[in-house]
């Protein structure tokens, strides 16, 4: 964790409204982005990302005096755990409720925020480029986007990888340099 965040954390922990808005501006949009890719299309048709987003952001409030940020655990790994959970109880609660597919609605990602909402970071991921990387990490393979999301996006270490995905360090290296060019080439074909 850089040293400004570091700080921004120890000062939302003591109680800085400001540190605290500071802190989750920078971390929402990525974690964002971490929760539509988590969602996969079928997903997000069904629930709205930002309220996940919201949720998490709640429940890593109530919970920030637990977080330890050290060199293996980052904040975004701990966002991202969390996120995870949330999709988790909402995908389950989903499939629990027998809905009527007559009488669902898919819910539109592309609304428009009322203006008090926006961000200018939010505004960025929600930016064109943010939508082709978005189509391009789908059209990945499953493992690909997976050694993805837990490098670049919980910022995961490849030993913690490797434990995660059941692969040697250098495996999982080596994964992500394969799914690094493949994730360049489907870039290519989304841009196109």
């Amino acid at each position: 964790m850089d040293s400004g965040t570091a700080g921004l954390l120890e000062r939302a922990r003591a109680g800085s409204a400001e540190a605290l808005n500071l802190l989750y501006e920078r971390c929402s949009p990525r974690l964002l982005a971490y929760i539509r890719l988590r969602l996969g299309r079928e997903l997000r048709a069904r629930l709205e990302s930002r309220d996940i987003l919201q949720a998490s952001l709640l429940k890593s409030l109530q919970h920030i005096d637990v977080f330890k940020g050290d060199e293996t655990r980052s904040l975004m790994g701990w966002l991202a755990k969390i996120a995870e959970h949330e999709i988790r109880d909402r995908a389950d609660y989903h499939q629990r409720q027998r809905r009527d597919a007559a009488r669902e609605v898919a819910v539109d990602d592309d609304l428009p925020l009322p203006a008090v909402a926006r961000s200018a970071l939010t505004q960025a991921i929600l930016s064109e480029e943010a939508a082709q990387i978005e189509r391009a990490l789908e059209e990945v393979s499953p493992e690909h986007r997976e050694v993805i999301l837990l490098r670049k996006f919980e910022e995961l270490s490849f030993k913690e990888i490797g434990a995660r995905l059941g692969r040697s360090e250098d495996a999982c290296r080596m994964l992500l340099a394969r799914a690094l060019t493949a994730l360049t080439l489907a870039l290519d074909r989304v841009a196109r």
